[in-house]
């Protein structure tokens, strides 16, 4: 019977960040969830001492996206782990659904033994069964608490709000914090002139494209830009090229739309669209939390909504309606890499709405490409592909064949020659034990039945990895090939073949497409397996 892999998981929230202050509880605490589940284990004969630790710490327990549990769960998934602790229930989480979910339905699936220790939880002792009415009051506690907690929160930032005190991490462009008043801000003469600029061109009547353009023409550095050159913090969701870091209408847009910029402080133009859900909507205007004169403003009110006036025309751009394309999402300008606008006109087309947006100083493709070829193009590629992939499945199949009865009686022989060698090391200790060989005879031979045993286990460990990697290399690619023969009957790109075998597409001109598919690495993998055993047999 193979031995028990157990894994410990540990969370802590930054609610709980504060532990210790105020004589508030510790025993949330990563180091003391550790010490009971390691006390715990240990006074366990069914369950192992050693144990693989995941932590989380200032994850909350609302939301299952964390990265230690994400990790826990994948080796889950791959027979790395056969029970899990954890200190008590809401360590595992706090959403009564998502909890459930677990306990009932993903670890009982996956053969894992739960057990929460506080909250007296086994799942050996609900085989069969639901969780039981006393830990779904304890699972729905949990979720109710965080609710409670959330909305405590809330109320205190409100509070701060209507005070005119800022909780925003980061400040608009144009201002920094108060050296000696962290809450409060001052201008930042040379950031507060460019969005002086922006705002006298728009009052001068210029369209926000000729600002991007006259921005990039002037060589402005973008919001982005300025903040990591002046405090090394760079631009966390940014997902343009470096070169391509430019004003562009959004941008302009942004700027000129940002009340702040009166000296009012602005909050609350978001919020979540529930507990434990990072996803926002917009809030109405009207429900804003807005507090004028509170900070040096760049314009004055009049002169915002002068500039609402002259722009009042434009609007970001909207979200284009995709009307089925089966690409959508997944093409990419090759020069700038950001996802490329799908125009479902009379003749669908695909651009690179960057390049608009930015003006001249974009060196990305101007070309206006009809989706038609680009779906063509796409599928093309993909049947070569999945051709290739078949004459590689045919070789591996070829290899497999090959060698495979001698692979496999020559395993078996290893396999009986390490048996033979494990028991002539214990016979080796018997005879030094019985003193019918000295201590030297016995630490040389013992050395050699060693290097024996350790040249053999190599040997047969390298052919046992060798088949389990051609069955394997197989197995994916039977499914990939399945996958082909249930979407590829329709003789054109759908958005089910897109989703199952393309990963990116990258257009830098009309000339120019590169694909990227989603197995990729498979033929790569396969390939590079195939020409090292070609390798080995000419050595041969």
């Amino acid at each position: 019977m193979k031995p028990l892999k157990q894994a410990f998981y540990l969370r802590l929230s930054q609610a709980d960040g504060d532990l210790g202050v105020d004589n508030k509880d510790e025993s949330n605490s990563i180091e003391n969830q550790r010490l009971l589940l390691r006390t715990f284990a240990g006074s366990r004969e069914d369950l192992p001492n050693e144990a693989i630790e995941y932590v989380d710490d200032g994850y909350s327990g609302t939301d299952f996206n964390r990265p230690g549990f994400a990790k826990m769960l994948e080796d889950a998934k791959q027979g790395k782990i056969d029970i899990i602790l954890v200190k008590d229930l809401s360590r595992l989480g706090r959403d009564y659904i998502g909890v459930g979910d677990y306990l009932e339905q993903v670890f009982p699936l996956l053969g894992i033994r739960f057990i929460a220790v506080n909250s007296n939880y086994d799942s050996n002792n609900y085989i069969g069964k639901t969780m039981g009415l006393d830990m779904s009051i304890t699972n729905l506690v949990n979720t109710l608490y965080s609710r409670d907690i959330s909305k405590k929160y809330t109320s205190s930032l409100q509070t701060k709000w209507r005070r005119g005190i800022c909780t925003a991490g980061r400040l608009p462009f144009g201002y920094k914090k108060d050296p000696e008043q962290k809450e409060k801000w001052v201008v930042d003469p040379e950031a507060a002139g460019y969005v002086r600029m922006v705002f006298d061109k728009a009052l001068a009547g210029w369209s926000t494209s000729m600002i991007a353009a006259y921005m990039n023409e002037q060589k402005i550095p973008t919001p982005g830009q300025y903040r990591q050159l002046h405090s090394g913090t760079g631009c966390w969701n940014r997902k343009v090229t470096d070169e391509e870091w430019l004003w562009d209408v959004p941008m302009v847009l942004r700027t000129l739309r940002n009340y702040s910029y009166t000296g009012a402080l602005v909050h609350g133009k978001t919020k979540k669209v529930s507990v434990g859900n990072k996803s926002r909507r917009n809030v109405r205007k009207e429900d804003w939390f807005v507090v004028a004169d509170i900070h040096e403003g760049i314009v004055t009110p009049e002169e915002f909504e002068e500039a609402q006036a002259a722009i009042r025309h434009t609007d970001m751009p909207p979200a284009r309606f995709d009307s089925g394309f089966s690409l959508k999402g997944k093409i990419r300008c090759g020069n700038c890499n950001l996802v490329m606008e799908y125009h479902d006109g009379v003749t669908p087309i695909i651009y690179c709405g960057h390049a608009i947006e930015s003006g001249k100083a974009s060196k990305c493709d101007k070309t206006r490409h009809r989706s038609q070829r680009i779906e063509y193009l796409v599928l093309h590629s993909l049947n070569h592909q999945l051709l290739l992939l078949g004459t590689l499945a045919g070789q591996l199949e070829d290899k497999k064949a090959k060698h495979g009865a001698g692979l496999t009686a020559e395993t078996k022989q290893l396999k009986k020659k390490i048996e033979i060698l494990q028991a002539d090391r214990i016979r080796l200790y018997e005879r030094f034990a019985d003193r019918m060989i000295s201590l030297e005879e016995y630490q040389t031979e013992k050395t050699s039945v060693a290097e024996q045993l350790k040249t053999v286990q190599t040997q047969y460990d390298r052919l046992a990895s060798l088949e389990q990697k051609e069955d394997s290399m197989i197995a994916e690619i039977e499914v990939v090939q399945g996958q082909a023969e249930e979407l590829m009957c329709y003789g054109k790109m759908t958005r089910e073949i897109a989703e199952a075998f393309i990963d990116t597409v990258y257009i830098y001109n009309a000339k120019r497409v590169e694909i990227v598919f989603l197995f990729d690495d498979l033929i790569r993998r396969v390939t590079e397996y195939l020409e090292q055993e070609a390798g080995e047999e000419e050595k041969i």
